[in-house]
C-alpha cells in the first residue's frame, strides 16, 4: 500500500473527526484509529462531496447508495475484531472505504467484497487502486448469496439492512467466525453473531441504526 500524505485541509478535518469519535466513545481501538489515518475518507467520496468527507455523517455516492457514517464504520469494524491473516467477506462494497479499512487491518490476509451495482464496483476499484491496495478483491454480484468460491471466511460484514440474515452467509462462515449486520426494517439493530459448534450465538446488539437496504435474492422484496 502507498504511503499516504494527507493535505493540511483534510489532515485537520480528519484529526477533528477522530477526536470527536474518541470523545463520544466510538473510536476506542488504536489499530482502527491508524486505519482512519492511512485510509483517508476523502479518497472514497465523489468530488462534489469531498468538502464533507470528514463530517460524521453518511454521504451520497452513486446509485442512491451512501458511504457510511464514520462512527458507524468504527463501531462495526471494532466489533468485527479483525486480525492479521484473516479472510473477510464484505457484502456491499459501496465506494470501497470500509473495504480498504478492512484490507489495512487484515494485513497479510484477504478481503473479498461484493456489490450488485456495476457503477459502484468500478468506483471502488479505482479508489483502491489510487491507494495501491492489492489484498482486496472487488466482485460484481448478488451479495445476499455471498461468495462461496472463497469460503469459509473468518469474518463477514454486511453493510446494508436486512430483515433477516441470508442463510448462505452463515454457511460460508468459519467455525468460531464472526458476522456483523444491521437487521430490521425502517430502523435496524447492529447485531454481532458468532458461529459455534452449538449453533449461532448473539454477542452484541445495539439499536437505532439506519442503512440502505440489502438487495438481491435474499434481500429486500
Amino acid at each position: 500500500m502507498k504511503k499516504i500524505q494527507i493535505e493540511k485541509r483534510y489532515h485537520d478535518a480528519l484529526n477533528n473527526l477522530i477526536c470527536n469519535l474518541k470523545d463520544s466513545g466510538f473510536l476506542t481501538d488504536k489499530k482502527i484509529e491508524s486505519a482512519f489515518w492511512n485510509i483517508p475518507r476523502h479518497e472514497f467520496v465523489p468530488t462534489s462531496e469531498k468538502k464533507f468527507a470528514y463530517f460524521n455523517e453518511p454521504l451520497p455516492i452513486k446509485n442512491n447508495q451512501t458511504i457510511s457514517q464514520p462512527a458507524v464504520v468504527s463501531r462495526m469494524t471494532e466489533w468485527l475484531d479483525v486480525h492479521d491473516g484473516q479472510k473477510i467477506l464484505e457484502i456491499g462494497t459501496g465506494s470501497g472505504w470500509q473495504t480498504a479499512i478492512l484490507s489495512y487491518l487484515v494485513g497479510t490476509g484477504t478481503v473479498y467484497s461484493i456489490d450488485i451495482h456495476p457503477e459502484l464496483i468500478n468506483f471502488a476499484r479505482k479508489n483502491l487502486e489510487k491507494l495501491g491496495i492489492d489484498n482486496a478483491h472487488i466482485i460484481l454480484g448478488d451479495g445476499s448469496l455471498g461468495h462461496s468460491q472463497e469460503s469459509p471466511y473468518d469474518r463477514i460484514i454486511i453493510t446494508a439492512a436486512c430483515t433477516e440474515i441470508p442463510l448462505p452467509l452463515f454457511e460460508q462462515l468459519n467455525d468460531d467466525g464472526l458476522l456483523i449486520a444491521p437487521v430490521g426494517d425502517s430502523s435496524q439493530s447492529l447485531v454481532l453473531l458468532k458461529k459455534t459448534s452449538k449453533g449461532i450465538i448473539e454477542i452484541k446488539n445495539q439499536s437505532n441504526y439506519v442503512f440502505v437496504p440489502l438487495l438481491g435474492k435474499f434481500g429486500k422484496k
